[in-house]
């Protein structure tokens, strides 16, 4: 039998790594490249100096690092977003205008690109023997991923946004030796937008149950009673804004029934009139996180931005029942497959959901633990990292 971990050796290549980095994507590299790392297995990841996804700002030193057993090289980012013909492309792809591939080929190099990242690629790609990038909407994966295509796979990380649908992306996406998707529905979202019925596998990321202290919660906040929970980026494009109006209204109509905890990085504004129901907590710590999810009633997950959606999963580890959004594939789809949850479409909806939860309680802590089950049968580290191996090519014999 061949030693798997001596032909083995990947590099990710991703615009963001680190603790300190918060984003789906970031997270799913961060954790996987660990888990291999944990396993044995060589693994190295390429990656820019910047932590904030906005502004692009270099700020780790470059150069070579060890983070649990990971070997991380940082490059300098450069961006253009400030750029007027940057900023315009950006503006008309996002606003779903017809645009050239000169345009979109301004946005990919303009949003964050590393020459010597790339340079990196040129000169040393033979030493992997995988590279895998994401998420897909970044010049490092665009021009990174066309220095060594034949070794090259993506993991998109798509979401059902103008970005998405540019020809360059499409091309990007074919180009490359193989895909590999979060979930059954970004591989359906991919199959609309490529043409394409076999485009890869589903692999996603490997969870751990996690025991949380609901009481050490409660004796942290000012927070009391039963409350839906929202965890993640608090931002336009994960549709926090529209949760707040929903939950202001529902609050409004039922009053005193529920309160709404929202935890996360940016910001959020909370209506002056909903403060004593609306709670704002800001970024918290990894067990304080857990505590969270222990102590609240439900999930509400209102983003349409999905490709997997880890704190949907993470607080069904929790045995919480959620609410998504009907309008998102990927979270829909895991509502269906699993059981454990409710989707709304409309603010009707979501407060007949939200009464369905608390008048039936058992059934609500029954929801939740189908969502559990289905996790930890799907999405355990076990099967992710074989799937994983699987979708590279890497036989066990």
């Amino acid at each position: 039998m061949r030693n798997r971990k001596a032909e083995f050796w990947p590099a990710f290549i991703v615009p963001r790594y680190g603790h300190e980095v918060i984003g789906g994507a970031e997270d799913l590299v961060r954790k996987t490249a660990e888990e291999l790392a944990r396993r044995n297995y060589r693994v190295t990841v390429l990656t820019t100096c910047a932590i904030d996804h906005l502004t692009w700002k270099n700020e780790y030193p470059p150069g070579k690092y060890y983070i649990n057993g990971v070997e991380v090289l940082r490059f300098p980012a450069i961006t253009r977003l400030h750029e007027p013909s940057c900023a315009k492309a950006v503006e008309r792809i996002a606003s779903g205008e017809k645009v050239g591939k000169t345009e979109q080929r301004i946005w990919l190099d303009g949003v964050v690109v590393s020459p010597e990242l790339f340079g990196h690629l040129a000169t040393k790609s033979s030493n992997y023997t995988h590279l895998i990038f994401l998420p897909y909407l970044f010049g490092t994966t665009y021009f990174g991923s066309q220095i060594s295509p034949e070794r090259s796979f993506i993991i998109p990380c798509l979401h059902d946004e103008p970005f998405a649908h540019q020809a360059l992306v499409s091309e990007m996406l074919m180009s490359v030796r193989g895909l590999i998707f979060n979930s059954e529905g970004e591989k359906k979202l991919a199959s609309r937008i490529l043409g394409e019925k076999e485009l890869g596998a589903v692999v996603g990321m490997g969870f751990e149950e996690q025991k949380g202290d609901a009481s050490a919660f409660f004796n942290r906040t000012s927070v009391r009673g039963r409350f839906l929970l929202y965890a993640g980026r608090r931002e336009e494009g994960k549709n926090t804004p529209l949760l707040i109006d929903y939950f202001r209204k529902f609050s409004i109509q039922y009053p005193g029934e529920l309160s709404l905890v929202l935890t996360g990085a940016g910001k959020v504004r909370i209506p002056p009139d909903s403060s004593n129901f609306i709670f704002d907590l800001g970024k918290v710590s990894e067990s304080e996180k857990w505590d969270t999810y222990a102590a609240c009633f439900a999930f509400c997950q209102p983003s349409v931005n999905e490709s997997l959606s880890i704190v949907l999963l993470e607080s069904w580890l929790a045995g919480k029942p959620a609410l998504v959004n009907r309008n998102c594939e990927v979270t829909s789809e895991h509502v269906r497959s699993s059981g454990g949850g409710l989707v709304f479409g409309d603010y009707p909806e979501f407060a007949e959901s939200l009464l369905f939860l608390l008048e039936n309680p058992e059934i609500a802590s029954k929801i939740g633990l189908k969502g559990k089950n289905y996790v930890l049968e799907n999405y355990n580290w076990d099967k992710v990292i074989d799937k994983l191996l699987k979708a590279l090519g890497v036989s066990e014999n």
